[in-house]
């Protein structure tokens, strides 16, 4: 598989700024059958938590094993380069909920239990698609008056509380904590956390039971009564667990033998089982004594000085162990039921492992007493790779090479892509993620999307030693990154656009230990700063010091008037991106001419002078429009018809901005305009004369066929030939 790499010596290329339209527009849909899909996220599971990935290779004692998750890689595919949209567990969930990255995403940084808008998300798009949808586990996005409630507030909530409850985004059923904070209480009982059925709190229903038990008990009994009342529907679950986050609480001691702690078995007869018997816990494990059900694999373990682990830390890889075993538990159920074939299993985590303080009367855990964050600097609420590089496992078995890996840089809203190229949908055109289909099958070329990253926080990275001596105790404030090809561009403490990115090769490099800021081989300063600006919109509620910087224009294009628009045969339920998909029409037309039905109008906009710019788009259908990579305005989630979206602002130095507005049109009354405020004018149509689309792009030496070029030099020219083709005058 071959994988796209944007060029960082030749300026052409980041002239060629429309060839981002061609990622975010990259797959055509697949045609394989339909799975089944199982989203396992786990909170705060770092790199290292993984033997396959980092313990198994470790030396000495102070190590533990995942046998399962080992399992688990050995008949799916690692991928080893796959990023959380920021080291914090809100915007976490909602990029990947809403297939949006954090320089999009309606909800950023650590706005915790915020409510996310009534948008697309996995489960609307899911159960539009035709799947069961169901959220079991933290869910911590679902807004009212509870948010960061530190003290527990019980009882039923209703849509008026829970604004965006999972139920009002998409999903058919949901069970567990719907705040962030009381997710870390791993007893809900015992912490008098507020636990939910729906929108009924069941927590005086749950004494003695663990999160991971009763979650993965919960989940088994959904998709069981799913298979049986539907076996041909197919079935989303994303089973979101609380481990190991903080506290450190562990399991009950009901299954507790010399060799284990978990029922024996799995799947339909064994492993943990939902009882029905809500005065007795729920479930099978829950009895004996809780917070003791140490795996005795760590129970006694002896460090490397011959001393007896530390609490947290047998603590932690119990609470790992747990995990493991619940995965195996779910495996088996699949192969019970047998749809072990046609369901695709993914785990991964909402963000790296974390130094913690202890809660509910338990301790801290230390993060560098088992190097849980791997082979990596950088902890949760770093953007250095053990923050933000996930431990990611992909399993499907009829499809999926076992004991496969790919290095393909993909992120967490890559998977709304993905799972709507899987069931048949088109992706929202909202949507900045490209679908990694190709990257799982190994069919097809995997387009290669955004890996954006921010997060504004205090603190400091961790002043341990496995780190790079200049990295630790470093300031936290705003920090930024980005990738372009495999060239990782990070700053930290940022005070303004103009701060130096040092830049790393994240590939041969993960690390992080060079930094390649000013060589010839790296992107220089000047493009990581437009690739940040060109990718991302002021979001008021989080500011940013770089929020008012002018977005840079394209340069070396050739243009003429007018505007490319496409037509492509529908019906759509939403604005899609429309791919490689294609048009039953095209031509070009002056201005926003638009005519029935599904359609996309490309090329730039001519801005005539620098400074910050209002847009409003009206259509009588509904519309996404794109400014470089940026989400200009969505017309489409929560449109009415008729109204003006707007923009908010937009700084834009004058020049050529690459615009992509994709539209459905009604049959009756098709119609569609974008007007713009300019610099101390008011709001008004833009004219037709602002609009254009490329003619031939700037000549490049024309290399000698029968001259053998170099691996790079060819990649980097098939590059811009298929660049070429894209965005050329045809």
């Amino acid at each position: 598989m071959k994988n796209l790499t944007m060029t960082i010596r030749f300026p052409v290329v980041f002239g060629l700024f429309a060839a981002l339209f061609s990622l975010a527009d990259a797959a055509e849909p697949q045609k394989a059958a339909r799975p089944n899909v199982i989203f396992v996220l786990c909170d705060d599971l770092g790199p290292g938590d993984v033997g396959a990935l980092w313990q198994n290779g470790r030396k000495g004692k102070q190590k533990f094993t995942t046998p399962n998750m080992d399992q688990f890689a050995k008949e799916g595919m690692i991928l080893s380069r796959h990023y959380c949209p920021a080291p914090s567990c809100m915007a976490s969930r909602s990029s990947l909920m809403t297939g949006r990255h954090q320089g999009h995403c309606a909800r950023r940084n650590t706005q915790f239990d915020a409510e996310i808008p009534d948008v697309h998300t996995l489960g609307s798009v899911m159960s539009k698609a035709g799947y069961a949808t169901a959220a079991i586990g933290k869910w911590g996005m679902a807004g009212g008056p509870h948010q960061l409630s530190i003290k527990p507030v019980r009882g039923d909530r209703s849509a008026k509380t829970n604004p965006s409850h999972p139920t009002l985004r998409g999903f058919d059923y949901f069970y567990g904590y719907t705040a962030h904070r009381d997710a870390h209480y791993h007893y809900p009982k015992l912490g008098n956390r507020p636990f939910y059925d729906g929108f009924v709190d069941v927590t005086d229903h749950l004494a003695k039971c663990y999160s991971t038990d009763i979650l993965t008990a919960r989940a088994k009994k959904w998709i069981v009564d799913h298979h049986k009342a539907h076996p041909k529907q197919p079935f989303f679950t994303y089973l979101c667990y609380t481990a190991p986050h903080a506290g450190l609480r562990i399991p009950t001691t009901s299954h507790l033998t010399a060799k284990g702690n978990y029922p024996p078995g799995g799947g339909l007869s064994g492993g943990v089982q939902w009882l029905d018997d809500a005065t007795n816990g729920q479930i099978n494990t829950a009895k004996g004594a809780i917070d003791k059900g140490m795996h005795p694999e760590v129970a006694h373990a002896l460090g490397d000085d011959g001393q007896p682990w530390p609490d947290h830390a047998r603590r932690h890889a119990t609470m790992v162990r747990r995990i493991d075993d619940a995965l195996a538990d779910l495996i088996q159920l699949l192969k019970d039921l047998e749809i072990d074939e046609r369901t695709l299993v993914v785990l991964t985590s909402d963000n790296g492992t974390l130094r913690e303080g202890g809660l509910d009367n338990v301790g801290s855990y230390r993060p560098d007493y088992l190097d849980t964050f791997g082979r990596y600097d950088g902890t949760k609420l770093d953007l250095w790779e053990g923050g933000v590089r996930m431990p990611t496992i992909v399993r499907w078995p009829s499809v999926i090479k076992a004991g496969s890996q790919s290095a393909s840089a993909s992120q967490f809203h890559d998977w709304m892509a993905t799972f709507c190229d899987l069931s048949g949908v088109p992706v929202p055109a909202v949507s900045d993620g490209v679908s990694i289909v190709p990257t799982l099958t190994g069919k097809g070329e995997q387009a290669r999307g955004i890996v954006y990253t921010e997060l504004l926080v205090r603190g400091r990275t961790q002043n341990y030693l496995e780190f790079e001596p200049s990295r630790r105790g470093r300031p936290h404030g705003q920090m930024q990154s980005v990738l372009i090809g495999d060239y990782k561009g990070i700053r930290v403490d940022v005070k303004g656009h103009r701060d130096v990115f040092e830049v790393y090769h994240t590939l041969k490099d993960p690390k992080e230990t060079t930094n390649l800021a000013g060589q010839s081989e790296a992107p220089t300063q000047k493009q990581f700063q437009a690739a940040v600006l060109r990718s991302r919109r002021i979001d008021p509620l989080s500011k940013r010091p770089y929020d008012n910087a002018l977005i840079p224009p394209v340069t070396g294009i050739t243009t003429r008037p007018g505007l490319v628009r496409k037509e492509f045969p529908g019906p759509f339920d939403w604005v899609p991106q429309f791919g490689n998909r294609t048009p039953s029409g095209r031509k070009i037309v002056k201005g926003l001419a638009v005519t029935t039905g599904a359609q996309q109008f490309a090329g730039y906009l001519r801005v005539p002078k620098s400074g910050v710019y209002h847009f409003a788009l009206t259509t009588n259908g509904k519309a996404v429009a794109r400014l470089h990579d940026a989400l200009l305005i969505d017309a489409d989630s929560q449109y009415k018809t008729g109204a003006k979206a707007l923009s908010g602002k937009i700084a834009l130095r004058a020049g050529l901005h690459p615009l992509r507005i994709n539209c459905l049109a009604p049959g009756n009354a098709p119609g569609l305009s974008l007007e713009w405020q300019a610099p101390g004018g008011e709001m008004k149509p833009i004219p037709h004369a602002q609009f254009c689309t490329e003619g031939r792009l700037a000549q490049q030496p024309v290399p000698d066929p029968n001259q053998k070029q170099p691996k790079k030099t060819r990649e980097l020219l098939d590059t811009l030939n298929k660049w070429d083709k894209e965005t050329a005058r045809k």
